[in-house]
């Protein structure tokens, strides 16, 4: 007022341009607007602030959703475990059976193809995989089963230095190259585990929830998780129902696996047993924290030995007493312990599903 319209703009203009945009938008529709229309504008505008407020205490479908996001499930440990299955490339037919045996029992499972190491046809120094192996460890375990199960064979029992057959040497590579997999995958932290399947897993009904327990009571120091296994020694402790510690197991049908003992065992080589007496033998000295899921969800799709592109270098060293009969399915002791262990298959369809009748498949095993 008495000033000049050029001084009066400059400070005008100056304030406005140091104003949010949408300020500056609204100054110039109440510039515009009559001035008996203002009282009206800005009753609405409080009106609006007053129903913003209240609505604080209203659930906007906004809100919902987010309120709903906050309550879902949270997701499965099953669904955040990357998992492997190792398959040879030639044969495809396992692979198919695998994954539809995963698909039905642990859909939320996420799995790929690991191609295996075919003994056969690709050379693997002895610096990874010795060529023989003395069964000493072994046997000392074997006995142990067999007292534990009341099988009165101890004497067939015998300690041999064997010959590594190419698809025991090509199965622990392809172990070895899984360990290495599992610390390439091992996350910005360094510690999720992996999950290593061989293509002949076939998960129980009972696999998923199963896990879930297990997973939910497994101690800090697991180097080791079996899903799947054959029990020598007895437990080492139960940590619940579902969870137990072990010393010594075998087969490595279907394991996860930490990058601690990843490390550990990429930094022991060479294999110098099949791999899973290998394993076993780092539980057992107390290297490696190993634990079972109590009892196994993981069987083999076939009895132990049939239809397997690994052929055992201690399955005839007996001569016609062979290994294979040192198993539930097959042990020709008394009539009574073998209808103890014999286990009958329980699923429709089990050659789609999986043989829950595997050697050694009772729930203490």
């Amino acid at each position: 007022r008495g000033q000049p319209m050029a001084q009066a703009v400059e400070p005008v203009a100056q304030f406005v341009h140091r104003l949010p945009s949408s300020r500056i938008v609204g100054l110039a529709m109440a510039a515009t607007v009559p001035s008996r229309h203002k009282g009206v504008m800005t009753k609405r505008v409080a009106k609006r602030r007053l129903s913003g407020d209240a609505a604080k205490s209203i659930p906007r479908p906004l809100r919902q959703r987010k309120s709903l996001t906050a309550l879902s499930k949270p997701a499965s440990a099953l669904s955040s475990i990357p998992a492997i299955v190792i398959n040879l490339e030639r044969r495809p037919d396992r692979m198919d059976g695998c994954a539809t045996r995963l698909t039905a029992r642990c859909p939320e499972l996420r799995f790929e193809h690991f191609a295996a190491t075919d003994g056969r046809a690709t050379e693997i120094g002895a610096d990874e995989v010795a060529y023989s192996w003395h069964t000493a460890r072994n046997v000392v375990y074997q006995k142990s089963r067999s007292m534990r199960k009341g099988w009165d064979d101890l004497d067939t029992y015998q300690e041999r230095h064997l010959e590594l057959s190419p698809g025991e040497r090509g199965c622990s590579s392809s172990h070895i190259r899984a360990w290495r997999h599992c610390l390439e995958q091992a996350g910005p932290e360094g510690n999720r585990p992996l999950l290593v399947l061989e293509d002949d897993a076939a998960p129980t009904a009972q696999f998923a929830a199963a896990f879930e327990r297990a997973w939910q009571s497994l101690p800090s120091d697991c180097g080791v998780l079996y899903l799947g296994y054959s029990q020598a020694a007895d437990w080492r402790r139960e940590v619940t129902p579902d969870l137990v510690e072990a010393e010594y197991v075998w087969t490595t049908v279907a394991y996860v696996i930490w990058p601690s003992a990843a490390r550990l065992l990429l930094s022991r080589l060479p294999v110098n047993e099949p791999v899973d007496n290998w394993m076993a033998g780092f539980s057992a000295a107390g290297d490696v924290k190993a634990y079972c899921v109590r009892p196994k969800i993981v069987l083999q799709a076939d009895a132990w030995n049939v239809n397997s592109d690994v052929g055992h270098s201690d399955e005839h060293y007996w001569g016609p007493c062979s290994d294979i009969k040192h198993s539930d399915e097959l042990y020709w002791g008394t009539e009574e312990l073998r209808a103890r262990d014999r286990q009958p298959a329980t699923l429709a369809g089990s050659a789609l599903l999986g043989n829950d009748s595997d050697s050694d498949s009772s729930s203490e095993d």
